[in-house]
């Protein structure tokens, strides 16, 4: 049995294992994480996330497909839905009791 499958059972053991592993708001707007924010508007913005603060998101933002970055700020008030496009899974450590 590989890694993957093993991890899978023993979170079909224990059901909170999953929920440990599951990501945080805090992890989807971390520093350099690709996401797809669509506005109120109906306006779609990907890029990275540059920084975040109770006011908004500051993304890195390539519109058009263009190869020019620029820099969009959302405040969260226009924010309706935001894709996270990639996320790295949280690590976390299992204390042997």
């Amino acid at each position: 049995m590989d890694e993957h499958t093993e991890s899978i059972k023993k979170q079909e053991e224990e059901p909170a294992g999953w929920y440990n592993q599951a990501p945080r708001v805090s992890d989807a707007f971390r520093k350099g994480v690709s996401v797809t924010v669509t506005t109120w508007g109906g306006r779609a913005v990907s890029g990275l996330v540059c920084d975040r603060d109770p006011a908004g998101v500051l993304l890195e933002a390539r519109e058009n497909g263009g190869s020019d970055p620029g820099y969009v700020f959302l405040p969260w008030s226009s924010v309706e839905q935001v894709e996270i496009n990639q996320l790295t899974p949280r690590r976390v450590k299992f204390l042997q009791g």
